[in-house]
């Protein structure tokens, strides 16, 4: 058993446990952000390298070239193309029916390193700066597509 013993005063109390409650907030804010990329909280997606760090985030390699983007329309009515859509959306935790009628851009991006797999894609779904949705496809005939999950989880 080792015990330290050192003279306290006041400055060292303040100036100690500030340092331990920086400690805390930054591990929050950290975890925060992890859970987000992980959960489909809103991502800041701003910019090329904002998009791009999201999904490196979730351990995609994304390929030099630029992202090709387009506007389309979330539709106003749920059919049954949006409702299946929506559940995989769903799955991630990102919801697409509160932006009902919106118009939102579509960054495709590539991946370049998703096993086993050629030619697949990453599509992000942007509202004024902040990725509301996505999915990771093939673009292969008979090919897959899920949500942004993680790599590592399936």
């Amino acid at each position: 058993m080792f015990v330290v013993s050192m003279k306290t005063t006041r400055l060292r109390l303040l100036v100690t446990v500030a340092a331990v409650v920086f400690l805390l907030v930054s591990m929050l804010v950290l975890s925060d952000r992890q859970q987000a990329a992980a959960t489909g909280a809103p991502l800041a997606a701003g910019s090329d390298t904002a998009r791009r760090a999201a999904l490196e985030g979730l351990g995609y390699e994304i390929g030099p070239a630029e992202a090709q983007v387009r506007e389309i329309a979330i539709p106003t009515e749920e059919d049954e193309a949006f409702a299946t859509y929506n559940l995989l959306q769903l799955e991630t935790g990102y919801d697409l029916s509160p932006y009902r009628g919106r118009r939102v851009k579509c960054w495709t991006y590539t991946v370049t390193n998703y096993p086993g797999e050629q030619a697949v894609q990453a599509n992000l779904y942007v509202y004024k700066d902040k990725i509301i949705g996505g999915d990771i496809t093939s673009a292969l005939q008979g090919g897959f597509s899920h949500g942004l999950k993680p790599m590592t989880a399936g």
